[in-house]
């Protein structure tokens, strides 16, 4: 059916095109930096692959309601017959919309517990996941089961026979959904201060690592525009038109979420692009597998789980920079070991003991332990 100009059904085309193009775009870049550049394809990496294939279904799903009805008023739709089936296709982009917020959320927790190490952060996490995945849950079968049988949702206007719950639990719950899903992204989005805060980073590298891994607060902005609109899925006389704000502001909140999982990811690549991102100076950095001496200090970064590596800097590198790549090379296959050692002796390689000259050691262990100081104090 062609749709009406002066419906919305064109803008639910057009914003669910747009954002269907901008997270693929996002996750390509995602996909290519953590295969090919990081080599280190992990479990956050998957989900937020999935997280966006269930997007783009539910957006090609909210595409072609369009041409069926969605965001037309019930008397413009022509023939009659097409609104059973804008009301199907409204109904089956739900279940896709929680799934892939589900994912979203599952993909930036899981990131967070692979860089952080202190124990108070990781409950805090778990928490939050165990919240917004149990009610997202309870949201995903309310919303499938609330007419009995389903297919009543769009035959009840056709002469169907079956029945529907209260449309007021509807909104409730929805409401419900929305503010665990803002608490748990705001909770996202400021827990990255605290991870990086204490690490031994430059002020304006805090900030920037900071900032990237905190724009999923983006996706509450849509989530909270969304919520004076919920009240509209009671109105069933004009639903597929009532309703277009919901669906809108769902979209735009899924492709946030989707886009903000995949730019805190992305940083290796635009530094690899433009070294200026990040606020990094230009350094001379080496790449080996054998060990190297510059002047009076130097690092070493060793991946387990896969070939190991060591990467060295010279004495002009300062004295805070770990850098987010760095911890990104903290994956799913098991940590690195990260040592920072001043004025040390000469060691052999394998050894495990810092010298005995060293002032400061860091060292992020397999068991995801970080040390801070001679004392060994844990952070």
């Amino acid at each position: 059916m062609t749709i009406a100009p002066a419906d919305r059904g064109v803008q639910v085309v057009t914003i669910y095109s747009f954002f269907a193009a901008l997270t693929t775009i996002t996750i390509s870049l995602r996909v290519y930096c953590r295969i090919y550049i990081q080599k280190a394809f992990g479990w956050d990496d998957w989900v937020a692959f999935f997280a966006w294939v269930f997007f783009i279904i539910f957006a090609s799903c909210a595409i072609t309601g369009a041409h069926h009805g969605t965001g037309q008023h019930a008397w413009n739709i022509q023939p009659p017959e097409e609104l059973p089936v804008g009301l199907k296709f409204w109904w089956l982009c739900e279940p896709f919309f929680v799934i892939s917020n589900m994912a979203i959320k599952a993909s930036i927790g899981i990131m967070l517990l692979r860089l952080c190490v202190n124990r108070t952060h990781k409950i805090v996490i778990w928490t939050v996941l165990v919240i917004t995945q149990l009610y997202s849950l309870f949201f995903f079968f309310i919303f499938l089961f609330q007419c009995l049988p389903s297919a009543y949702f769009w035959t009840q206007y056709t002469g169907g026979e079956g029945s529907c719950m209260d449309t007021n639990i509807i909104v409730g719950v929805f409401y419900g959904y929305s503010a665990i899903s803002c608490a748990g992204d705001w909770t996202f989005s400021i827990l990255p201060v605290f991870l990086v805060w204490n690490l031994q980073m430059g002020r304006k590298e805090k900030i920037s690592v900071v900032m990237i891994l905190a724009v999923g607060a983006l996706a509450s902005i849509a989530t909270v525009a969304r919520i004076p609109y919920v009240h509209t899925l009671r109105d069933k006389a004009d639903f597929l038109y009532a309703t277009t704000e919901v669906a809108l502001w769902s979209c735009v909140e899924t492709a946030l979420g989707i886009t903000a999982a995949c730019a805190a990811t992305l940083r290796p690549l635009f530094r690899q692009m433009m070294p200026w991102i990040g606020f990094a100076s230009s350094r001379n950095r080496s790449r080996g597998v054998t060990s190297q001496s510059h002047g009076d200090h130097s690092r070493r970064l060793r991946r387990r789980g896969r070939e190991p590596y060591e990467r060295t800097f010279s004495a002009n590198d300062g004295e805070n920079d770990l850098r987010m790549d760095d911890l990104e090379h903290v994956n799913g296959k098991g940590f690195g070991t990260l040592t920072t050692v001043w004025h040390a002796n000469e060691r052999e390689e394998g050894d495990e003991e810092v010298g005995s000259n060293s002032s400061k050691t860091m060292i992020i262990t397999t068991n995801t332990s970080v040390y801070q100081g001679t004392e060994d104090k844990r952070l």
